[in-house]
């Protein structure tokens, strides 16, 4: 959303260090006002020729000039200042006045100022910055105002660069007024021009207020497009504050006469409140509907920290799949948390809303430090979650819920460092409660395991004292002990014993000018047993790796199979590959060069330009094949995508990406940009393959890119 306070930011700056140049210099160490004869020990000057009247009080330099004052430096051809009254003149016969404030530069013709009265005038302000530049022909320092007269803004990049003499598009005012009571900025209207020529388009009025803690006003200026034919305006509207905590915007959008909407927003920020937002949205299309939004962050910070965040959205149609909406407050002691939780969610295609009222969870944390004994570590956690689940529907139905979680993880030191042992026990709890069926479930398990991890083995080949070629192996064994109480009537095995492997496998190469490089063909190997009265079942088998040996190309891969579930086996591979291509080497083939336009060419014998075509390609080859060998069905898809860009010309740029299904031999995307540079403006055409297209001409400039623009699509 673009503002019209953004406009012309750069002369607010200006006015705060311009500010410095007529006022900042004064020093009231003397109480006799038209006495500044102190300057005279602190100013800093220098000039091939220099002229001091004692008696008047004056000193006149003359040919390569210069004042240093603070942080405010002056060069100019002649230079005269007066010790007692603090009346200052500058100017340049050829070259400007030069003017140096902190990090900010400023070229004028001329500047005569007074550091003791705070009033003076300067000539035929330029300023120029990163992205533009800033042209003011008259500059007058009032005492409580600043008035610039005859400005001009120009964006052009190419005659930022000095690529060209005038610029092609530029906007002016004759008048803009900066106030030091209100700390705000008003200028009169303000006109567009395209190489030279007035357009139809101009804004009756700009007001800028100062970027300070105060609350400000504005107008938020409106994005215009075609759609269907039909133009269209976005985001129009106002900002104003209504307190010094409360901030509010109203902005609307109209389509057509059917179709619009109205957007209003407060904003607001107390002590303890980092960020607050209410958002009421009102849409009239087919169906009238409005949205609901509130966001709230707040932190008290004290010896118990209590955290409050809200983020509750209501649409009235449904608009959404799902909309979620959470209310939390969270208080945080020494080893504990605990959590009050609100949640909304609005299901789309039930048409319903479930409420969770409330929930609440109590979390533990503690360590227990024994290294005198068998264990390094002890870590006890718990955790308590209670959710009441509440259906708004046809039927209103709850459903309390309990979840009890405790673990206890011990560290042994037997074998360190080469083996690193751990055992966890796990504890399972879960009651839920169906009204008003009063329908009861409930579900224990109790998960014990062991982890075994082996520092990595490794072996080092010198290949002709050039290059190290290292493989490293890393063994990570895992046993685990499930036990389901009698109550849990689904399982059929109320106790499991399960067996884990997984081998960590690496190649490092490192050769002679300090090249290291890791090398993941086979990644991981990982397979896991079941074990069930006295025999061992092979549960699973996977392997993945990745393969980026040669110069952008990667290439990834993983395969398994599961004996258990449906006996499923699966095979997953990626391939990616970079590549930038210049069809045109010019520089090997065209000798001779010359300017043609802008820009400088090559050209060949017949005196066309030559000119470089870069390409830039990224092709990705995606395999995916799963069967189920128990259902005897199979699952085999090949897609092929082509990202990338091309400069045809120096301004023209292609952007393409297709995605391509080789089984099918169908092109499931294509999207294609054309984008065309033009100086100050630029132009874009995006294409998807029977879906959308839009067309695109605006500024560059992101200050304006929404105020000029022609924008269009279907």
């Amino acid at each position: 959303m673009q503002k019209i306070r953004i406009f012309f930011y750069i002369i607010l700056l200006i006015s705060y260090t311009s500010t410095s140049i007529f006022y900042g210099n004064e020093k009231k160490e003397n109480d006799k006002k038209n006495d500044l004869s102190f300057l005279k020990d602190i100013i800093k000057y220098r000039s091939n020729i220099q002229e001091h009247d004692i008696k008047e009080g004056k000193s006149y330099l003359e040919g390569q000039a210069s004042i240093e004052y603070k942080n405010s430096k002056i060069e100019a051809d002649y230079i005269e200042f007066n010790w007692k009254n603090g009346d200052l003149y500058a100017k340049s016969n050829e070259k400007s006045v030069f003017l140096r404030t902190e990090n900010r530069e400023f070229f004028f013709s001329k500047i005569h100022f007074n550091l003791n009265n705070e009033i003076g005038e300067a000539k035929d302000l330029y300023v120029k910055e990163k992205n533009h530049i800033i042209i003011a022909h008259d500059i007058i320092k009032r005492k409580n105002d600043f008035l610039m007269k005859k400005i001009t803004y120009i964006s052009d990049p190419f005659f930022l660069k000095k690529k060209d003499d005038f610029p092609d598009f530029y906007l002016k005012t004759n008048y803009l007024k900066y106030s030091f009571l209100k700390k705000s900025i008003f200028s009169g209207p303000i006109l567009f021009y395209w190489y030279g020529v007035p357009m139809p388009i101009f804004l009756p009025f700009l007001y800028i207020p100062s970027k300070s803690k105060q609350p400000s006003y504005g107008i938020i200026y409106p994005k215009f497009g075609i759609q269907n034919k039909r133009i269209y305006m976005e985001d129009f509207g106002l900002f104003f504050p209504i307190s010094n905590f409360l901030n509010f915007s109203i902005t609307t959008s109209i389509y057509n006469i059917e179709k619009w909407k109205i957007q209003t927003s407060i904003k607001y920020k107390f002590k303890h409140v980092d960020h607050g937002l209410i958002n009421y949205n009102f849409y009239n299309q087919k169906e009238k509907d409005f949205l609901f939004q509130w966001e709230h962050n707040s932190d008290f910070k004290s010896d118990s920290e209590i955290n409050f965040h809200a983020n509750v959205n209501y649409d009235n149609l449904f608009h959404k799949d799902a909309i979620f909406s959470y209310i939390n407050i969270r208080k945080k002691f020494s080893n504990y948390l605990w959590f009050i939780d609100f949640y909304m969610i609005q299901n789309h295609e039930k048409k319903e809303i479930q409420f969770i009222i409330p929930e609440f969870i109590l979390h533990t944390y503690n360590i227990l430090l024994n290294k005198k004994y068998f264990v390094n570590r002890i870590n006890f956690e718990n955790r308590f979650d209670f959710q009441n689940l509440t259906n708004f529907c046809k039927t209103k139905d709850f459903y309390p819920k309990l979840n009890h979680d405790m673990s206890v993880t011990a560290y042994f030191p037997f074998f360190d460092p080469y083996l690193r042992i751990s055992s966890k026990i796990l504890y399972e709890d879960f009651y839920m409660w169906n009204f008003p069926y009063f329908d009861f479930s409930s579900f224990q398990k109790i998960n014990l395991s062991t982890n075994v991890v082996s520092i990595p083995f490794h072996k080092i080949w010198k290949i002709k004292n050039t290059m190290l070629l290292k493989h490293q192996i890393k063994p990570i064994l895992f046993f685990h002990m499930i036990y389901y109480p009698p109550i849990f009537y689904n399982v059929k095995n109320h106790f499991e014993k399960r067996i884990n492997f997984i081998l960590n496998n690496d190649w490092i190469i490192k050769n002679s000018w300090n090249h290291y490089k890791k090398v993941e063909i086979l990644k991981e190997i990982n397979t896991s047993f079941m074990i069930n009265d006295s025999l061992i079942k092979w549960e699973n088998f996977h392997i993945m790796g990745n393969i980026d040996l040669i110069k952008n190309f990667k290439a990834k891969y993983k395969s398994g199979i599961n004996f258990e579930k449906n006996k499923t086996t699966y095979f997953d591979f990626y391939l990616s590959s970079k590549h930038e291509i210049n069809l045109i080497p010019v520089k090997d083939k065209f000798q001779k060069k010359g300017k043609n336009r802008y820009d400088y060419f090559f050209f060949d014998q017949k005196n066309y330009a030559k000119y470089p075509i870069p390409i830039n390609l990224k092709i990705d080859f995606h395999l995916n094949y799963k069967k189920n060998l128990f259902k005897k069905q199979q699952l085999f898809n090949t897609f092929l995508n082509l990202n990338g860009s091309v400069n045809i010309t120096k301004y023209w740029k292609i952007n393409f990406n297709t995605d391509y299904d080789v089984l099918k031999n169908k092109i499931i995307l294509a999207n294609i940009i054309f984008n065309r540079d033009l100086r100050s403006f630029e132009m874009s055409l995006n294409w998807i393959k029977n879906r959308s297209w839009s067309f695109f001409i605006g500024l560059k400039d992101p200050n304006f890119r929404n105020i000029i623009q022609y924008n269009e699509k279907n």
